[in-house]
């Protein structure tokens, strides 16, 4: 492992060196004012990854799963902090605030934690933990997170739901919306057209994220039942990870369901290509169950969809109905309801001009409003009042 090439570093425990927030957005701002920047995460580091923007490096760490065993790793990355005391140690992942008060003894880093999830609620919330552990582990998370935040020099979070858990450390919380850089939702030609053969006899809809039930999976799979009945050319496309446990079950329940024919597992693609399959969709969707954590956090996938000009059909909860309204770009359903989500995506299809008028309103919005420009100069200015100009 070499030295690190700036002195700005870029810490996750959980993500990995290409994470769409971390290095698309964060990463790619910095180099266009700092020139270079080292990112440490956790898997195999890109082999010749060449960035245009400036000099990056990249540090692997071991590779882990859920936060528990994520904790196995913090002993290697505050190692790696101390040996090359970055000027800026920014990190982005809850496991790593323990690793505060040894991080602020032995470098001489300015610190930025960088929140991307509303950790209580989500803990309240996990299948993986058991139920009576949980209301414990989340008030031991929401205090460790408050009393340990006047560790760092900056917290900067994804929404402002977020922001209100560090009111103790107010003057120092930037909230940076998590909008898409919408120079990387640019299509191209000859992957949508290549994609647009292959679902030439079908009407496909999209849903691009995480794989787990609490973010309707298995809801939508049941939706594709109802509407296979009526409208058989519809085909839903499901881009994300899942684990070996969870894509058993999903395939499990789509064969008990028997529409294998109305559901493609296209599972994980590249950042940068998930524009060409959102782009021949006629439908985003984002099917989150009415938990804790769905009605705080904001889901960056419905700007996705905005900016390639599909209508969203999204939960009728307050982080995705908020904006979908206000944008007059979609719809939202009922997410305790298989039927109701079926409906939307029938009414949606249905009606051609109310389509265009839908798409093109997302459109305008996420161009004018909800992208990462704006984002760029807050995370520049959170940058410049730790390190000057």
């Amino acid at each position: 492992m070499g030295a690190f090439t700036t002195q700005i570093c870029m810490l996750s425990t959980g993500h990995n060196h290409l994470d769409d927030r971390i290095y698309y957005k964060e990463v790619i701002s910095l180099l266009k004012k700092y020139g270079s920047v080292s990112v440490v995460a956790q898997g195999t580091a890109p082999p010749d990854y060449k960035c245009n923007e400036g000099e990056i490096k990249f540090f692997p760490l071991k590779r882990s799963g859920s936060i528990l065993s994520r904790l196995s790793v913090v002993p290697e990355a505050i190692v790696t902090m101390i040996k090359y005391q970055p000027r800026v140690c920014h990190f982005h992942d809850f496991e790593l605030i323990f690793a505060l008060p040894l991080l602020r003894l032995l470098t001489r880093s300015k610190i930025i934690y960088d929140v991307h999830e509303v950790y209580p609620e989500m803990i309240l919330d996990s299948l993986k933990i058991p139920r009576l552990m949980r209301p414990f582990l989340a008030v031991v998370a929401g205090l460790s997170q408050k009393l340990l935040a006047v560790l760092t020099d900056h917290v900067i979070t994804t929404d402002n739901d977020i922001a209100s858990q560090f009111n103790n450390v107010r003057s120092k919380v930037t909230t940076i919306f998590n909008y898409p850089r919408l120079s990387l939702f640019v299509s191209d030609e000859k992957k949508v057209s290549e994609l647009g053969r292959k679902y030439k006899d079908r009407i496909p809809i999209i849903y691009n994220g995480g794989f787990n039930e609490n973010k309707g999976l298995f809801l939508m799979i049941r939706a594709m039942e109802i509407i296979r009945k009526s409208n058989p050319e519809v085909l839903l496309l499901l881009l994300g990870r899942a684990d070996g446990n969870t894509r058993l079950k999903i395939d499990e329940e789509i064969r008990r369901r028997n529409v294998e024919d109305g559901i493609e597992v296209v599972g994980w693609v590249p950042h940068r290509d998930v524009v060409n399959y959102i782009s021949i969709s006629r439908v985003g969707l984002i099917a989150n169950l009415p938990i804790r954590k769905w009605r705080k956090n904001v889901p960056i996938k419905q700007f996705e969809y905005m900016a390639c000009g599909v209508p969203v059909l999204g939960s009728d909860l307050p982080p995705v109905a908020n904006y979908v309204k206000a944008a007059g770009c979609g719809k939202v359903f009922d997410p305790a309801s298989a039927e109701a989500l079926a409906q939307g995506i029938i009414d949606i299809l249905k009606d051609e001009d109310e389509w265009r008028r839908m798409s093109e309103s997302g459109r305008k919005a996420v161009r004018e409003m909800w992208n990462w420009d704006a984002m760029e100069e807050r995370l520049l200015n959170v940058y410049e009042g730790l390190l000057g100009r």
